[in-house]
């Protein structure tokens, strides 16, 4: 019994680990899609870029703790110039226009990193501080998985009090609710939006330079940490912090368990028990009547 709840409890923080990924890559996502009706599928390129910046960062022997900062930086910097065109010019477009635009631009992205990073997995050098483990009910667990909780933990909530309890993110809900009256205060909504997307592309790199240490960074990684954030997302329904936290949960629960109960179809028995979970709530986890941006 005591090696059974060992290994449950090692189980359990593999995947609240994968949940607090799951959660920073998904809030960027969800600020765009929630706040500015934006559908992002350049998400995930945002995501293997953060990977490939703190990958290189730490094996140039730079300062390892500004590898996050820098990886944030790269793709806040590729955010911007696209936000600046063609993003701009499709807000108000039709999704299905956003979708084809913004998957397209995937594919380039894709290319070109794999032309500047090359086709092969690579994989970080940890920082001496981060390496090994800690032992939890006589079982070994990697320091780095811990650091990835608390880092999860603690951007989840600076971002919360951003949106939730500053005046910027009071102006940003205020103009997603009803932007000419905004506007007619003075205050400039586009530039508003533009600090929204560049906050979203910043946080998929971010999360990309964290989960470089778990998932390493190859050569389509970008679609499927986007298929992920997407059903993250969805899960726990559109414009809700609190959803996005439920559904990075749920998810990474889901896809941590089925690989130890049915390692075979992990992905068949996870995938369907979350499209049980929306048929019996089409909205997500969190009720509109709940939801607060």
């Amino acid at each position: 019994m005591p090696d059974f709840l060992g290994y449950a409890a090692i189980q359990s923080l593999n995947a609240l680990s994968f949940s607090a990924l799951l959660l920073l890559n998904g809030l960027g996502l969800s600020v765009v899609l929630s706040l500015m009706n934006f559908v992002n599928l350049t998400h995930g390129s945002f995501y293997l870029l953060g990977s490939y910046v703190a990958i290189f960062w730490l094996g140039s022997g730079a300062p390892w703790w500004l590898a996050l900062p820098a990886a944030f930086v790269a793709a806040a910097l590729a955010g911007a110039l696209l936000e600046r065109f063609p993003f701009r010019r499709f807000y108000a477009r039709p999704h299905l226009m956003q979708v084809l635009l913004t998957y397209g631009l995937s594919l380039i992205f894709a290319d070109l990193m794999r032309w500047g990073f090359g086709a092969q997995i690579l994989l970080p050098d940890l920082p001496p501080a981060l390496q090994g483990v800690v032992f939890i009910a006589d079982m070994p667990f990697p320091m780095f998985r811990l650091f990835l909780i608390a880092a999860g933990v603690v951007l989840g909530l600076l971002l919360w009090l951003l949106l939730d309890r500053t005046i910027w993110g009071a102006v940003l809900r205020a103009a997603v609710t009803d932007r000419g009256i905004v506007e007619t205060l003075g205050i400039d909504t586009r530039r508003v939006f533009t600090v929204v997307l560049v906050l979203s592309a910043g946080l998929g790199g971010l999360s990309g330079a964290l989960g470089a240490g778990m998932l390493a960074a190859y050569p389509g990684l970008d679609e499927e940490v986007l298929l992920l954030a997407l059903v993250t997302v969805v899960v726990g329904g559109l414009g809700s912090f609190g959803g996005t936290v439920a559904g990075a949960l749920v998810v990474g629960f889901a896809l941590t368990f089925s690989k130890v109960w049915f390692p075979e179809f992990a992905n068949l028995a996870a995938f369907a028990a979350l499209a049980l979970l929306l048929v019996c709530r089409p909205s997500g986890l969190v009720a509109p009547s709940m939801r607060r941006i």
